[in-house]
C-alpha cells in the first residue's frame, strides 16, 4: 500500500515537472553543437530561439570579447545560416555584416542552423594573431571551444539562459569551469545563466588527461592536451599548486572562487624556444603553447598561470559597468586597464617576492625588464585615455604590462608610506572586492574618488599625476623610499648598501624582506 501511494504521488508530480521544464526551455536559447559529424572541417550548429512575438530580430556573433582589445570578428567563421518554421519551411534572413544577420518573422522561427569553421588549425600559422579567444576543431582528436565563435544571441532577447547540447566522441571529456552532464555516451548537456557566462566559460574536449587540486575551498581542474604526450597534467598541476597556495596566502588566506579550470593545449614543433597565447576568464584560463621541447612548459605556465589566475580579483570581482554590461558587437571601453591589466601584472611580480618564492636579485631583474619595456612606448600619453581608446591605440596597449605594474608598485609603496606600513595594494584590492563583489560594478568616472575615500587624499593626487595625467612614473624616487637604487643610465636596480631605519621598515612592510 505504501509503495502504491508513492507511485501515485510520483505520477502526479512528474507531469508538473515536465510542464515546468518545457516552459523553462521555451524561454531559453536551446543549442545543438555537433562535434562528431564534421564535414570540410566545419561544425554544424543549430538552435531554437526563445519564444517571442518579434516580427524580426538581429542575430549577433561577437566582434570581440572581454580581455582582447582588437576586433576579432568571429562571425567570419559562420556560413550557410538558415532559419525554418515548424514545418521546415525557410524563413527569410539577410546578412548585415561580418557579425550580424536579420532574421525575419522571428516569432515563427522554430530552428536556425549554420556551419562554423575553426579559427585556427595550427599555432604555427599567423602566430602574430591571438588564438586563445577562438576555436579549433580536429575531428576525433581535440576541440578547443570558445562559445563566442559558435554561439550567438538576438539583440532583442538578452540575459536569458542557454542550454547547450553537445554531440561528441564517446571517449571525450569536457574540461570546463561549467558543469557538463552526460545525457548518453555521445551527448553532453550544459547550462549557462546568460550569454556572458557561456562566453566566459571555454571548454576543452578530448580524451582526458586531467588532474584535480583542492586549494582551501577551491577545486582546481588542470586539463592538458598534446597529440603525443599523455598523463602530463599531473606534472603541470604540481607546479600550479605551489603558485596557487602562495596566491591564497597573498590574497588573505582565501581564493575568491569555488572552482577554476586551467585548459592547456600544447603543440609540438621543430622550432627553438616557445610561443604562447592565453586568455583569462572568470573561472578558467585557456593556455596555448607551441615549442620544440616540453621542458619549457612548466616555467612558461608558472608566469601565465599566476597572471591569469590573479584576474579572479579584477575584472571578475572588481570592474566597471562597461564590463558588467559588455556589448559584444560595439563595446564601450573602460578607462581602467591600469587596474585590470596593470595591477594584475603587478600582483604577479609582487607576490613571488613577498612570499619568498624568488630571490631579491631575480626581483630586481624583473623590475629592470619592466622599466626597459616601458621606455619602448610613448610616455606622454594618459593611461586612462589609452584605455578608453584601446582598440585604436594597439601600438600602446602592451604598455599596460610594462608601465602598468610599475604604477602599481609606486601606488603600493605610497599607500604603505601614508599608512605607516599597515596598508598596501593587497589591502586595497580586498576592500574593493568587498565593495564591488561579483554581480556589482563601479561607475567608470567614480573609481578614483571611491579609492581616495577608502585611503588618503594624497592618493587622488597620485591618480591625477600619473594615471590620468602624463607625469613620468616616479620609479627612482619611490624605490629609494624602500631602500633600492635605480640608475637611469645603466637601467640597474640594486639594494642601498646602508638603508636607514625608515627605509628598512617600509621595505619590510612592502616585500617582507
Amino acid at each position: 500500500m505504501n509503495t502504491l501511494i508513492k507511485l501515485v504521488f510520483v505520477l502526479m508530480i512528474f507531469p508538473t515537472t515536465l510542464i515546468a521544464q518545457s516552459q523553462l526551455s521555451k524561454k531559453n536559447y536551446n543549442y545543438n553543437i555537433d562535434l562528431l559529424h564534421m564535414s570540410n572541417d566545419e561544425v554544424t550548429v543549430s538552435f531554437a530561439p526563445p519564444k517571442n512575438n518579434l516580427k524580426q530580430g538581429k542575430f549577433i556573433i561577437p566582434k570581440l570579447v572581454p580581455g582582447f582589445y582588437q576586433a576579432m570578428n568571429f562571425g567570419q567563421y559562420v556560413s550557410n545560416l538558415v532559419a525554418t518554421d515548424k514545418n521546415g519551411k525557410k524563413i527569410s534572413t539577410e546578412r548585415l555584416d561580418q557579425n550580424s544577420w536579420i532574421v525575419h518573422d522571428l516569432q515563427h522561427v522554430k530552428k536556425i542552423s549554420y556551419k562554423v569553421a575553426d579559427g585556427w588549425d595550427s599555432l604555427e600559422k599567423d602566430t602574430h594573431e591571438a588564438k586563445s579567444a577562438g576555436s579549433m576543431f580536429i575531428k576525433d582528436s581535440v576541440f578547443v571551444i570558445n562559445y563566442n565563435s559558435l554561439v550567438g544571441y538576438f539583440e532583442e532577447i538578452k540575459d536569458v539562459p542557454y542550454q547547450i547540447n553537445v554531440t561528441k566522441n564517446k571517449d571525450f571529456y569536457a574540461s570546463s569551469a561549467l558543469d557538463y552532464k552526460q545525457k548518453d555516451k555521445n551527448t553532453d548537456i550544459v547550462w549557462a545563466k546568460n550569454y556572458r557566462q557561456l562566453v566566459d566559460s571555454p571548454v576543452l574536449y578530448c580524451v582526458p588527461d586531467t588532474t584535480w587540486l583542492k586549494i582551501g575551498h577551491t577545486e582546481v581542474l588542470v586539463s592538458f592536451y598534446n597529440k603525443k604526450e599523455r598523463q602530463y597534467s599531473k606534472k603541470i598541476a604540481h607546479e600550479i599548486e605551489n603558485i596557487l597556495k602562495n596566491q591564497q596566502a597573498y590574497l588573505g588566506g582565501t581564493l575568491p572562487v569555488n572552482k577554476y579550470a586551467f585548459l592547456i593545449y600544447y603543440e609540438s614543433s621543430n622550432e627553438q624556444g616557445f610561443m604562447g597565447d592565453g586568455l583569462e576568464h572568470s573561472q578558467s584560463t585557456v593556455c596555448l603553447y607551441r615549442s620544440g621541447s616540453m621542458k619549457f612548459l612548466p616555467n612558461a605556465l608558472n608566469r601565465v598561470a599566476s597572471h591569469e589566475f590573479f584576474h579572479i580579483v579584477t575584472p571578475l570581482n572588481i570592474h566597471s559597468g562597461e564590463i558588467q554590461h559588455y556589448d559584444f558587437l560595439n563595446p564601450v571601453m573602460s578607462k581602467h586597464l591600469w587596474l585590470y591589466e596593470g595591477m594584475t601584472e603587478y600582483a604577479t611580480i609582487h607576490m613571488p617576492i613577498k612570499q619568498k618564492m624568488v630571490s631579491l636579485e631575480d626581483f630586481e631583474k624583473t623590475l629592470e625588464e619592466k622599466i626597459k619595456g616601458m621606455k619602448e612606448f610613448d610616455d606622454q600619453l594618459s593611461f586612462t585615455e589609452i584605455s578608453k581608446n584601446a582598440m585604436a591605440r594597439q601600438d600602446q596597449y602592451m604598455n599596460f604590462y610594462e608601465k602598468g605594474p610599475l604604477l602599481g608598485l609606486c601606488l603600493d609603496i605610497r599607500l604603505r608610506e601614508l599608512s605607516g606600513g599597515k596598508m598596501g595594494t593587497q589591502d586595497l584590492m580586498l576592500q574593493l572586492m568587498k565593495k564591488y563583489g561579483e554581480g556589482k560594478y563601479f561607475n567608470d568616472d567614480d573609481l578614483f574618488d571611491e579609492i581616495t575615500k577608502m585611503t588618503y587624499p594624497e592618493i587622488r593626487t597620485f591618480f591625477n599625476n600619473f594615471i590620468e595625467g602624463t607625469q613620468p612614473v616616479p620609479i627612482k624616487e619611490y624605490l629609494a623610499k624602500v631602500g633600492f637604487t635605480y640608475d637611469e643610465n645603466t637601467g640597474k636596480v640594486n639594494l642601498i648598501l646602508s638603508p636607514d631605519s625608515k627605509q628598512l621598515a617600509l621595505r619590510k612592510a612592502w616585500i617582507n624582506q
